[in-house]
């Protein structure tokens, strides 16, 4: 799961970028309005933690021009204002959840499955491919009924070509859901975890190879 922490003040920034790796998700991170609209419309992500004072654009006007460009991407807001009138005005301009500062990490991290866990019961949870299971929401994966060890990273990958069965998913795609920008994927990184991927499912013609393009599950 890819989250974006868009919050000015440096020192907040970096400790929940850091929690939120620990807890195995995917971060970008900004530290103004207009980077996070940048980042929002570039990238793909699971969540958006949005700070309302910000620099350049603040929080409310970020969540505004994201719901009408129809980006749905789940909100939590964080702010230091604590009136009515506040929360009431951030889920009404579209933000899905508000949460007051200071805050309890292990509250905004309940925040943030909870928002994420919204989303993902709309799909499917368990995905059966031959002889592999793959449990979405508790992201574990199975083969013959024993559980498989999987990096956050590549049940990432697995996950986005299960999501687009069928369908070719780019190398681009892929470096987009998956990585965050400071690691500066290659095409030859991409490849390398799909060939780890297919060692740990035990199965190298499961996800196939479409040259100079990218991969796809059937």
């Amino acid at each position: 799961m890819k989250i974006l922490i868009v919050e000015d003040n440096e020192e907040l920034n970096n400790t929940l970028k850091e929690i939120l790796e620990i807890n195995d998700y995917i971060v970008d991170s900004v530290f103004d309005g207009e980077q996070a609209l940048e980042f929002a419309n570039l990238y793909e992500y699971d969540l958006i933690i949005l700070d309302i004072m910000l620099p350049k654009i603040d929080g409310y006007k970020v969540c505004q021009i994201l719901r009408e460009k129809g980006n749905n991407t789940p909100v939590l807001m964080l702010t230091a204002k604590d009136t009515l009138q506040d929360k009431v005005k951030g889920l009404d301009i579209g933000a899905d959840d508000y949460l007051v500062k200071p805050f309890e990490i292990e509250e905004l991290l309940a925040r943030v499955r909870a928002l994420i866990r919204r989303v993902s019961t709309e799909k499917n949870k368990i995905v059966q491919l031959g002889d592999i299971k793959i449990d979405l929401e508790k992201r574990e994966v199975y083969r013959d009924g024993k559980s498989l060890v999987i990096t956050p990273k590549l049940f990432c990958i697995l996950e986005q070509l299960i999501r687009n069965r069928g369908k070719i998913v780019t190398y681009e795609s892929l470096m987009n859901k998956c990585w965050d920008i400071t690691d500066y994927p290659s095409k030859e990184t991409v490849r390398a975890n799909i060939k780890l991927l297919r060692k740990i499912l035990q199965d190298k013609d499961i996800i196939q190879n479409i040259s100079g393009v990218g991969y796809k599950i059937e």
